[in-house]
C-alpha cells in the first residue's frame, strides 16, 4: 500500500502580505486625512464667515433703530454729569449690537440700571466679564480656546472694526471725544466713498503673544481692543499678517485665519474674501469712508 501525504495550506497572511495590506491602509489615510481637514476647514471658513454676516446684520438693524452706528467706544463715568443729564455708561460697538445678534440677555446684565446704557465694568455675576459670544468667535482659530482670559474672566473674540468706519475718521485714529458721553461721535452709512467701498469689520487672532482681543473691555486700551487702523498702524501699516505664528502676531493688525485670504464685512452688509496678495494701498482705500478712493480689493 503506498501512502501519500499531502501538505495542509495554513491559511493566513505571510508577513509580506501583512505588510502590503498595512502599506495600503497608511496610503489611504494619508489620503484621507487631508480631505477630512480640507472638509472641515471649509466648514469652519463659513462658520466664521456667517459669523461676520450675523454682525452685519447687527450693525445695520442697530443704524434702522437709532439712524446712526454705534459708537466705537462710550464713556460717561456718572449720571448727570454733563449739561443734558446723561445716565452713567461704558460701552464698545461689540456691546451696543449684543441686542441685534439676539443676545439681549447679556446686554442687560450690565453694572448701571438701564439696559439703554451698557458697562463693561465688572461687576460679579452681573457683568460681561466671561460671557462667550459664540457670534464673535471663529472656529477656525485656535488661539480662543479657552474665550476666557485675565484673572477676572474677560472674553476674548475673533473680530475688529475699522476705526475710521465707526469712529471720527479725521482724528488719526486716537479715539477722540470717547468719553464725552451720548455725544461721542457716531457714523452713518451714508459715506461719501460708498457703503459698498468702505470696509468695516475683519478677522483676527484671539490672542496675539501676550495681548489680544477682547470684546467688551476699553478700546482705550489699545492692547486690548476689538479695533484696527488706529493711531498705532494706520493705512497701509494697517494691512492683515497673513497666518503669522503667534510669536510673530502684532496686535495692531489684523490676522488672516484661514488659507488664502480674510474675511471682511463692507459696510453695505456684504461679506467678501480679500485676498492675501492685496495691493496695501487698495488695503488702505477701502478703510477711509471719505478719502475719495474707489480701489478695488480684488488686487
Amino acid at each position: 500500500m503506498v501512502f501519500i501525504k499531502k501538505r495542509l495550506r495554513v491559511l493566513g497572511f505571510t508577513l509580506i502580505e501583512l505588510l502590503v495590506v498595512i502599506a495600503i491602509i497608511a496610503v489611504l489615510v494619508g489620503l484621507l486625512v487631508p480631505a477630512v481637514q480640507k472638509v472641515r476647514e471649509a466648514a469652519n471658513r463659513m462658520s466664521c464667515s456667517n459669523n461676520i454676516k450675523q454682525i452685519g446684520l447687527g450693525l445695520h438693524n442697530y443704524h434702522s433703530t437709532h439712524g446712526k452706528f454705534p459708537p466705537m467706544s462710550r464713556y460717561q463715568a456718572k449720571p448727570g454729569t454733563t449739561a443734558t443729564g446723561e445716565q452713567a455708561e461704558k460701552g464698545t460697538l461689540w456691546v451696543y449690537i449684543l441686542p441685534y445678534i439676539e443676545q439681549d440677555n447679556i446686554y442687560k446684565l450690565s453694572a448701571f440700571p438701564s439696559p439703554r446704557n451698557p458697562s463693561v465694568d465688572s461687576n460679579g455675576p452681573l457683568s460681561y466679564a466671561s460671557k462667550s459670544i459664540k457670534t464673535y468667535l471663529c472656529p477656525s482659530d485656535s488661539s480662543n480656546s479657552p474665550a476666557e482670559t485675565w484673572t477676572d474672566g474677560w472674553t476674548i473674540a475673533n473680530y475688529v472694526a475699522n476705526h475710521d468706519a465707526f469712529h471720527n475718521p479725521n482724528d488719526g485714529g486716537w479715539m477722540s471725544a470717547w468719553d464725552s458721553g451720548q455725544s461721542s461721535y457716531q457714523a452713518r452709512v451714508t459715506y461719501p466713498d460708498g457703503s459698498s467701498n468702505t470696509l468695516g469689520v475683519t478677522e483676527a487672532y484671539a490672542r496675539c503673544k501676550d495681548q489680544g482681543t477682547l470684546w467688551a473691555h476699553e478700546t482705550v486700551t489699545p492692547d486690548w481692543h476689538a479695533m484696527f487702523n488706529d493711531w498705532n498702524a494706520r493705512g497701509v501699516n494697517s494691512k492683515f499678517q497673513v497666518m503669522p505664528k503667534n510669536s510673530s502676531c502684532n496686535v495692531y493688525l489684523p490676522q488672516q485665519i484661514h488659507t488664502g485670504g480674510i474675511n471682511a464685512l463692507m459696510m453695505d452688509g456684504s461679506v467678501r474674501n480679500v485676498g492675501s496678495s492685496v495691493n496695501v494701498v487698495n488695503w488702505a482705500a477701502s478703510l477711509t469712508p471719505n478719502g475719495g478712493e474707489t480701489q478695488s480689493l480684488d488686487n
